[in-house]
């Protein structure tokens, strides 16, 4: 009664256990990954928030709070999503639904002529918001992907994708503080081209490291 299966015993073979990972461990690997990330922008740009603040305004403020609060959101979700029993659809879910409403209305926007054209040509430091926005992703990415690498996700695509947003919002938001361009559709479309960027590499490229 007591003798091994073999079929259990092959399956099991190279399986290896997976460490009980606590939450806390992984909002501080973000917070540092998210405060060495401000330290690299401001050594190579300078994050001047107070005086971009004077010179953007309102739209500097509500970009930056959409991009915090969608990376986030989605980092929330990323963090839960290392065990395997929490794979249903995570509130973050809306979150992002209500952030794109923003890059939508700008494209409505840029729909009618004559309606700020500049906004959608590779002027004025466009493209180089998307860019630096896109790069600063980088640490936040890394430090995600090792915590659902360390977990078990029970879907890594859904993963891959939430951890591809939160990497992209919160290194836009924080290279953000460096931008003095502040009209509407600066900020609701090439600050937002880094959350698009890294959410489709995380749904493309993340997955198939992340199964276990």
């Amino acid at each position: 009664m007591d003798r091994e299966n073999p079929l259990i015993a092959r399956l099991a073979a190279g399986l290896q256990p997976v460490r009980p990972q606590q939450s806390r461990t992984g909002w501080m690997s973000l917070a540092l990954a998210v405060l060495a990330t401000g330290i690299i922008v401001h050594l190579l740009f300078g994050l001047q928030p107070v005086t971009i603040l004077r010179s953007a305004g309102r739209w500097f403020v509500l970009g930056e709070l959409l991009l915090a609060g969608l990376g986030l959101a989605a980092a929330f979700a990323t963090i839960r999503m290392a065990w395997p029993e929490r794979a249903g659809r995570p509130g973050a879910f809306w979150v992002v639904c209500l952030a794109s409403l923003a890059p939508l209305s700008a494209l409505a926007l840029l729909a009618i002529p004559g309606a700020h054209p500049s906004a959608a040509a590779g002027v004025d430091g466009h493209w180089q918001c998307a860019a630096m926005g896109t790069a600063s992703a980088a640490l936040v990415a890394g430090v995600l992907v090792r915590w659902l690498r360390r977990g078990a996700p029970a879907s890594p695509t859904r993963a891959g994708l939430y951890a591809g947003i939160a990497s992209g919002a919160l290194g836009s938001a924080v290279y953000g503080l460096s931008c003095p361009l502040g009209d509407f559709h600066h900020w609701t479309l090439w600050h937002f081209v880094p959350v698009l960027a890294c959410a489709l590499a995380g749904r493309v490229l993340l997955p198939r490291w992340l199964r276990w």
